[in-house]
């Protein structure tokens, strides 16, 4: 009978045919993914050496100041909106979308049912939307 050993901390130890078989087939499933990533790995130097210039590599991760502007008028005028809401309405919109409660859980705690908290839900978010379409207008 054939003995399996792994080799652990400089050490041989026996173990299972099972242990044996899982440990290699995760090694060399670690070593096919390393090699499958290392055909989509490029160096600056590859890209130098084709002409590419850095500009070009780093275009699709700069955000455009005007961008960065644009999101921040918006996500201002969001809260401005969120402002006037009443205390329940904020309750409902805070408690669904920070929270990340269900209508059901959320209904609980209101002492709503969860259809009419999902009712109101889409009312506010009605609001909100056509609030938000007219400040582009």
């Amino acid at each position: 009978m054939r003995e399996y050993t792994l080799i652990v901390k400089g050490e041989r130890i026996p173990v299972p045919y099972d242990v044996y078989k899982a440990y290699y087939q995760e090694y060399e499933h670690e070593r096919y993914l390393k090699n499958k990533s290392a055909k989509h790995e490029y160096s600056l130097e590859q890209f130098i050496e084709a002409g590419v210039s850095i500009e070009y590599i780093c275009q699709d991760t700069i955000t455009p100041v005007e961008d960065e502007v644009l999101k921040e008028e918006q996500i201002t005028h969001l809260r401005q909106c969120l402002d006037k809401l009443t205390l329940e309405e904020r309750k409902i919109i805070y408690g669904i979308f920070f929270e990340e409660k269900t209508e059901k859980e959320l209904a609980k705690q209101l002492q709503l049912s969860a259809s009419a908290v999902g009712y109101r839900k889409r009312n506010i978010l009605k609001a909100l939307f056509q609030e938000m379409k007219n400040y582009y207008k």
